[in-house]
């Protein structure tokens, strides 16, 4: 490949990167190319259309062909190693939310997110949820969006919170009382959510930043 063409290559994200050189070693090691379902397991990836929208980045970005007809049908198109575009990181969707598990549990997964570093400051341990519902529209954040949140266990009187509640996840103003825990919504048509010692609640993160898909 000439320097021009090393030029005008795309970067790859971190994740690219792995599932890039994963294809590749695995097609020089078996003589054969991963399956979809093989490249899903190997990197805990819950939904087989998180692979494939990963597959068709790294044809985009000219890495690979890819047959659509085959199971294994992946073709590396060359061997450089990739550059790593260091100004963006992927954030895992949290999907569900399963009743004893970590929020980000390989189970509670839908997929990724690959953002702007600089949208979340940089922060390390963040995560996505989306939005179900009109409860906090008074707070700007409505039905559908994406919520990022810092992955942290305990929070200040006020701030706006990822709470795991039994087997859900809401988006709340975290009010913390004596004996018990308030969680407030930003809509006055919903009464707060008074949650007593004996429910299984936790803190699962604290919101940093709502991201809208505009029609």
């Amino acid at each position: 490949m000439s320097n021009q063409e090393q030029e005008q290559k795309r970067a790859l994200t971190p994740r690219q990167q792995e599932i890039y050189e994963y294809i590749k070693v695995q097609t020089e090691e078996f003589r054969r190319p991963p399956t979809v379902r093989e490249i899903a397991n190997r990197f805990n990836i819950s939904s087989t259309n998180g692979v494939r929208s990963i597959l068709a980045a790294l044809i985009k970005k000219g890495y690979i062909n890819r047959s659509p007809r085959t199971s294994r049908g992946i073709e590396i198109l060359h061997d450089e190693t990739p550059a790593t575009d260091s100004s963006s990181v992927e954030i895992p969707i949290v999907g569900r939310v399963a009743a004893g598990e970590p929020i980000l549990a390989v189970q509670n997964l839908e997929g990724t997110i690959t953002i702007d570093r600089d949208f979340i400051a940089r922060r390390k341990d963040v995560f996505a949820l989306r939005v179900k519902g009109d409860s906090m529209i008074n707070a700007g954040i409505f039905d559908g969006d994406l919520v990022f949140a810092q992955q942290q266990n305990t929070a200040e009187r006020g701030e706006i919170i990822i709470a795991k509640i039994d087997d859900e996840a809401t988006v709340k103003y975290f009010q913390p009382q004596k004996e018990w825990v308030e969680l407030h919504a930003a809509n006055p048509k919903y009464q707060p959510i008074i949650v007593r010692p004996e429910r299984d609640f936790s803190i699962a993160g604290r919101v940093i930043g709502i991201m809208r898909k505009i029609n």
